[in-house]
């Protein structure tokens, strides 16, 4: 009786993980959905945000977030990080940012200020590294290249590569760090026309797992016309494990990671891509969100690392360093004087 209640309570959660899997007549039908919720949201978008008099505000504050994809309420975010064991309909936020990127229907920035745009070609480098091999007697790699050009520079001379301004420098007459320079870029011209082979590299590339948090930077305000203070995303940016430094782990796996941004969004123009982009819904299974759902109304856990401020702007390592507990509760602070401001207002 026992493990047949338990099969019971378990049953409506398995059968309801998916969308429509009750009525599909085919398993393609399943995650689709139904004749009723095409009908009811033919015209679905996003709810647009009010217009927000300047006078209305009485006060503001920016703020920017690290949502830490480690902690269990974020993992809606993160998860599932290998799609290849779920249906097409399930798909990490991650998915949804980098595939529009990657095929130019939302514009990416390099730095949260949005001003300058991010390259293509430099956002499809980041996601990929490639390391040329020894080689050492096995005629592969660096080995390869000397045997045939002697340096990295005759090797693209001899398979009729431009070097450009690079064409009349004598390699031989760099100091180290202008001689690391140049090659760096011989490198890139030797993997940028495809004169290696496989076996010739060792390669890395960037996998929705690598991503470790997402920043955000939104806006605080206090609206005395709807009397309410309110939150809007302004900007949002995944942060990876970039392949480099994945390719170093596996050498040395003590080494500390740091995280670097792939890209900055303006946040608004993600909406529509997000209010059509599903995330799993923990507490109903049958009723999944969608991701702009998710960050408007804040259902994620974030540290605040740096808020608008007279000192440029600066970041709370900046002015409490090498501290993680006094970071966090400088961030617990700044989190209490925003409440706190709305609570003023209604003090008399």
């Amino acid at each position: 009786m026992r493990y047949l209640l338990l099969l019971i309570l378990i049953l409506p959660t398995s059968l309801l993980a998916q969308r429509n899997i009750l009525n599909a007549k085919s398993p393609e039908e399943i995650g689709q959905k139904t004749i009723d919720e095409l009908e009811i949201g033919a015209d679905d978008s996003p709810l647009p945000y009010s217009y927000v008099n300047e006078r209305d505000v009485l006060f503001s504050m920016t703020v920017w977030e690290s949502i830490d994809l480690d902690e269990r309420v974020n993992f809606p975010l993160y998860f599932p990080a290998d799609t290849s064991v779920v249906r097409v309909e399930r798909r990490p936020l991650i998915h949804y940012l980098l595939t529009n990127a990657l095929d130019e229907n939302i514009d990416v920035y390099q730095t949260d200020i949005l001003k300058d745009n991010l390259d293509l070609f430099d956002l499809n480098s980041s996601l990929r590294y490639r390391k040329i091999k020894a080689g050492k007697d096995e005629g592969i790699g660096e080995e390869r290249i000397e045997n045939e050009g002697g340096t990295r520079k005759g090797f693209l001379i001899l398979n009729n590569v431009d070097l450009g301004e690079y064409t009349g420098i004598d390699e031989t007459q760099l100091d180290d760090d202008e001689f690391a320079k140049f090659n760096a870029e011989m490198e890139r011209l030797i993997f940028e026309n495809n004169l290696l082979d496989p076996e010739d590299y060792d390669e890395s590339v960037f996998d929705y797992a690598d991503v470790i948090e997402y920043r955000i930077k939104g806006v605080w305000y206090f609206d005395k016309r709807q009397a309410e203070l309110k939150y809007r995303p302004i900007a949002i940016a995944p942060y990876m494990l970039a392949p480099s430094q994945k390719a170093k782990l596996i050498d040395n796996p003590t080494e500390k990671v740091v995280p670097v941004p792939m890209f900055w969004m303006f946040y608004p123009d993600t909406r529509q891509v997000l209010f059509e982009a599903e995330a799993f819904n923990e507490v109903n299974t049958s009723k999944p969100v969608n991701f702009d759902h998710l960050i408007n109304s804040r259902r994620f856990s974030a540290f605040i690392y740096k808020e608008d401020n007279v000192f440029q702007d600066r970041r709370l390592n900046e002015y409490i360093p090498e501290n993680a507990l006094m970071q966090l509760m400088e961030s617990q602070r700044i989190k209490e004087k925003i409440r706190n401001k709305e609570q003023d207002m209604w003090s008399y």
